[in-house]
């Protein structure tokens, strides 16, 4: 019986080889991004078969285990110690196999194309400037010079390192001047339903007053420490939004997505319809309306409009600078405020529990009263539970 248990065993472990080995053999390439203008990552051949290493993961749990039949003559047969000895020599010929092969299937492939820089001078009398990206991110940043610049990198999946280069060379953007400034994106799509995807870097001019558009259907869009512009818009239908340190008014929008904004010198609009919220340290007004996500706000200091219609609401502030309206049909609506803020509360739950540690009235699903002169109004509604508490 123990011989029977151990090569029971020892083929169980030689099973695991097998299917660890199913599973690399095929995955996808991984690309390695070469530099200069219109280079091309390629996926480099397999560096072992299959085969080789199913002979060698058997060869190596053979010299690994002891002689199956002389320990079947004993009393000190150690079934966990021959299990231990083939899976660490088999781990050792996994390893070895997928450090060494780097792709396996050129139609999986991911192929990188830096199309270097595009520069774009600003002339005076420019109202806006509006950047438009189909398929691909852009991210935004503070540059010192004089003009845009564009980095751009094009990146082709399902297809050969012929076909990508080709699909590639049809693709970058292009510039519409005037007082309205545009830069588009182009492409040719191939396979029938594929599109490049391009990558766009965008460093802006020192001193640039123009206001600031940029849109993407299927990206994430992030503009980050950007210390001259007018009036900003971001937006996205599937992708993340994000912005650090937005010097004017800045209008955040996505349809599927998650928002974040922080150290905004200006008023804050945000609208979405599938994700979360996010909103730190905001100087001017907050509206912020999601219809299925959560929204978290810390450190609003003027007026705070926050609504979801599914998701939990979060709001927390060391100054009340402005009414706040707070609501949530289906989630719970936490508050947290100075205890020396003035204030007017009216704030109510249909269903759910109500907390307060503030010197207020309790009754029929209401939380209300008046604390020191009653400067702004603080209104929160939800369907379930309700929170208003000290900032500590």
């Amino acid at each position: 019986m123990k011989l029977n248990w151990k090569w029971l065993l020892l083929g169980a472990a030689l099973a695991v080889v097998f299917f660890y080995i199913g599973k690399g053999y095929g995955g996808p390439v991984q690309a390695r991004q070469l530099s200069g203008a219109n280079s091309v990552s390629e996926p480099t051949g397999v560096s072992a078969s299959a085969t080789d290493v199913v002979s060698e993961a058997t060869s190596a749990a053979a010299e690994s285990a002891p002689d199956a039949v002389s320990e079947a003559t004993t009393d000190s047969v150690s079934v966990p110690g021959v299990i231990s000895d083939v899976i660490s020599a088999a781990s050792t010929v996994i390893g070895s196999w997928q450090t060494g092969a780097e792709g396996v299937s050129a139609g999986n492939a991911r192929y990188s194309f830096d199309k270097g820089i595009t520069r774009v001078d600003v002339p005076e009398g420019t109202e806006s400037i509006s950047i438009a990206n189909t398929n691909g991110k852009i991210e935004m940043k503070q540059g010192n010079g004089k003009d845009i610049e564009i980095h751009t990198t094009v990146v082709v999946n399902q297809a050969t390192a012929e076909e990508a280069r080709t699909i590639a060379d049809k693709a970058g953007v292009k510039v519409s001047r005037g007082a309205q400034l545009e830069i588009k994106n182009y492409s040719e799509p191939y396979g029938n339903i594929h599109y490049p995807n391009l990558e766009l870097t965008v460093t802006l001019p020192k001193g640039m007053k123009a206001d600031l558009q940029a849109k993407t259907k299927n990206g994430n869009l992030s503009l980050s420490d950007v210390s001259s512009t007018g009036k900003i818009k971001l937006s996205s239908v599937n992708g993340n939004v994000t912005a650090f340190g937005p010097p004017k008014d800045i209008s955040l929008h996505t349809v599927n997505g998650n928002v974040e904004v922080s150290e905004a010198k200006a008023n804050v609009d945000i609208s979405l319809t599938n994700g979360n919220v996010k909103a730190e340290q905001i100087a001017g007004t907050l509206v912020a309306e999601t219809t299925n996500g959560n929204l978290t706000v810390k450190d609003a200091l003027a007026a705070i409009e926050a609504v979801t219609v599914a998701g939990n609401i979060h709001v927390e502030s060391r100054k009340v600078g402005g009414d706040w309206r707070v609501t949530s049909t289906v989630g719970d609506v936490e508050l947290a405020w100075p205890e020396n803020a003035g204030v007017v509360v009216d704030a109510k739950s249909a269903l759910g529990e109500m907390d307060t540690d503030f010197p207020l009235t309790v009754k029929n699903h209401k939380i209300s009263g008046k604390i020191g002169q009653g400067t702004y109004q603080i209104h929160a509604q939800s369907m379930a539970g309700l929170s208003l508490m000290k900032k500590k």
